[in-house]
C-alpha cells in the first residue's frame, strides 16, 4: 500500500465527469513498414507484465484519503487498442478522434493508464496516444518517461513496453518503521515553515492596500474572461509549433528565460483571441505556470511549483510584454526563495486545493476566479528519437482543465521544435484552433518588434555621433 501525497490525492479527490484529472501525449510516427501499428499493437499485446505505477489500483483508505494498491494481475487488452483513423485521415479528423479519447473518464476499476494506437493516416503516419492519471505521473516524470522509452538510433529491435521499466526503488529495511519517521519529519518540516508561510500571506494580502509592494498577483483578483467558463466533459484539441531557435534567440537577445519568451507569446495570441471574440480582457491575464525553486544550482532534482504569474497587458507592445513578463516571473521567484521555497510551495498548493475545493462544490460561478488558464513548459529529447525502429516526428502533450477553466496550453521541446498542445472545453471554446496560427504570429511579431527597437537604437547612437 502506497499512500498519496497532498498534490497528487487532490487530483484524486476532485476529479469529476467534467474535469477528468489524466494528461495524454501524442507521439507521431513515420515507419517505412505498412504493417508497423498491427505488429506493434500484437507485440504490445504480449507484454503482460507492468511495473510501478503501471500496477497499481486506486483505493479508498480510512477517511477517505486515497491510496495504491499493488496488483499482480493485468488485463493488458484493457489497456492497449488499436484504431483506425476516420475515413479522410487527415489531421483535423485525428483531433476529433483524440479529444474523444481525452474526454473519457478512466475506470478507476483498473491501473489508470492506456495506449491507443492509431493506423490508416494520411501520409503512412502511426499515432501512439499514451494516456495516463496525473496522480501517476506529473510532466516531468512523463518526459523522464519518454527519454527512457524511445531510442537515439533507429534500432529495429523490439524494446520493452514503456509499462515494463524498472523504477528505482529503495531499500526496504523497515517499512512501518520508516513511514513513520518520514512523516514525523515532514510534520517537523512543516511547523518550522509556518512562520515563513505567516509572512509571505501576509506580503501577499497586503498588495491589495500597497500594490507596489509586490508582484505576486491576489488569489481571487483575477479578472473573469471567455477563459473562464466552467467546463463540461467534452474536449477539444489542437496542436502546432513553433522553432526553438527563434526562442532562444530572443532569449539571448533580451536575457529572458525560455519560459518567459513562451508566455508573452502565448499571452499575446490569448489577448488575439478575446478580442477576435468581442470579450477583451481589461487586467492582465494570470497564468498558473510551474515555476523552478531550485535554490542550489548544483542540484540535479527539480524543484517546481504551480505559481500565479500576471502576464501583459492588453495595450503592451511585444517587446514591452516580454518586459513586464520578466519582472513578474523574477520577482517572484526573488521573493519566494527570499522566504521559502518550502513556504511558496505550500502556499501554491493550498492556493490550487482551494480552487479544485471550490469546483467541486460547484461555487466557481459564485466567487471571484484565482486564475485564467494553466500554461506550462516541459522540456524534452533534443534530437530525434525512435520507437520500435520508426522516427517520431513529433510528441505533443494535452493535459488537464481545472474548475472554472476551459482552456490549458501544455509545451513540449522536442527535436528542436516547441510543440504546442491545447486543450480546452468544446462547448465553451469550440473554435480554439484559432489559437495555434496567433501564436505562431506572436512569436513572429516579437521577433520583428525586437529588431525595430534594435535599429532605433543604432539609430539614435549615429544621431549622436554626428552631433
Amino acid at each position: 500500500m502506497a499512500r498519496l501525497s497532498l498534490i497528487d490525492a487532490s487530483f484524486v479527490l476532485f476529479e469529476s465527469a467534467h474535469t477528468p484529472m489524466h494528461v495524454g501525449g501524442l507521439f507521431m510516427l513515420e515507419p517505412d513498414d505498412r504493417n508497423f501499428a498491427t505488429e506493434l499493437f500484437q507485440h504490445l499485446l504480449q507484454c503482460h507484465i507492468a511495473n510501478p505505477p503501471f500496477n497499481r489500483i486506486l483505493k479508498v483508505g480510512a477517511g477517505g484519503w486515497p491510496y495504491w494498491k499493488t496488483t499482480s494481475s493485468l488485463n493488458i487488452e484493457q489497456h492497449v487498442f488499436l484504431h483506425q483513423a476516420p475515413q479522410q485521415g487527415d489531421e483535423l479528423a485525428l483531433q476529433r478522434m483524440l479529444a474523444q479519447l481525452h474526454s473519457q473518464l478512466m475506470d478507476r476499476r483498473k491501473p489508470l493508464w492506456e495506449c491507443h494506437i492509431v493506423e490508416g493516416i494520411k501520409g503512412g503516419q502511426v499515432a501512439l496516444y499514451i494516456k495516463i492519471h496525473h496522480a501517476c505521473a506529473d510532466g516531468m516524470k512523463l518526459s523522464a518517461m519518454v527519454d527512457q522509452l524511445l531510442s537515439e538510433v533507429p534500432d529495429t529491435n523490439i524494446s520493452p513496453a514503456f509499462w515494463q521499466f524498472n523504477s528505482p526503488r529503495r531499500a526496504r529495511q523497515n517499512n512501518t518503521l520508516k513511514q513513520a519517521y518520514d512523516f514525523g519529519s515532514a510534520l517537523y518540516h512543516q511547523i518550522v515553515e509556518l512562520p515563513n508561510l505567516a509572512k509571505l500571506t501576509g506580503k501577499l494580502f497586503s498588495r491589495a492596500f500597497y500594490p507596489t509592494i509586490s508582484r505576486m498577483p491576489i488569489p481571487f483578483t483575477a479578472e473573469k474572461t471567455f477563459f473562464n467558463q466552467r467546463p463540461i466533459n467534452d474536449r477539444v484539441i489542437a496542436q502546432g509549433s513553433l522553432p526553438i531557435s527563434s526562442i532562444k534567440r530572443i532569449s539571448k537577445f533580451t536575457g529572458a528565460s525560455v519560459n518567459e519568451v513562451v508566455l508573452a507569446v502565448c499571452d499575446a495570441a490569448l489577448h488575439q483571441y478575446l478580442i477576435d471574440h468581442k470579450r477583451p480582457s481589461d487586467k492582465p491575464l494570470v497564468a498558473i505556470m510551474p515555476v523552478n525553486m531550485k535554490v542550489d544550482a548544483n542540484d540535479k532534482d527539480n524543484h517546481f511549483s504551480p505559481a500565479l504569474i500576471e502576464l501583459g497587458k492588453r495595450q503592451n507592445q511585444p517587446t514591452e510584454r516580454l518586459k513586464e513578463i520578466m519582472i513578474s516571473s523574477r520577482q517572484i521567484k526573488h521573493e519566494a526563495k527570499a522566504f521559502s521555497p518550502t513556504a511558496f510551495m505550500n502556499l501554491s498548493v493550498a492556493t490550487n486545493a482551494l480552487m479544485l475545493l471550490i469546483g467541486k462544490l460547484k461555487l466557481d460561478n459564485r466567487l471571484p476566479t484565482i486564475s485564467n488558464l494553466v500554461i506550462s513548459n516541459v522540456p524534452g529529447p533534443r534530437e530525434t528519437r525512435y520507437l520500435f525502429g520508426a522516427p517520431i516526428r513529433s510528441i505533443t502533450p494535452y493535459s488537464v482543465l481545472l474548475p472554472d477553466q476551459s482552456l490549458n496550453i501544455t509545451l513540449f521541446s522536442y527535436d528542436q521544435m516547441l510543440h504546442v498542445g491545447i486543450t480546452a472545453c468544446e462547448r465553451a471554446l469550440g473554435d480554439i484552433e484559432l489559437l495555434v496560427p496567433y501564436i505562431s504570429k506572436a512569436l513572429t511579431a516579437l521577433e520583428l518588434d525586437l529588431l525595430s527597437v534594435t535599429l532605433e537604437k543604432v539609430e539614435a547612437q549615429l544621431e549622436q555621433q554626428r552631433h
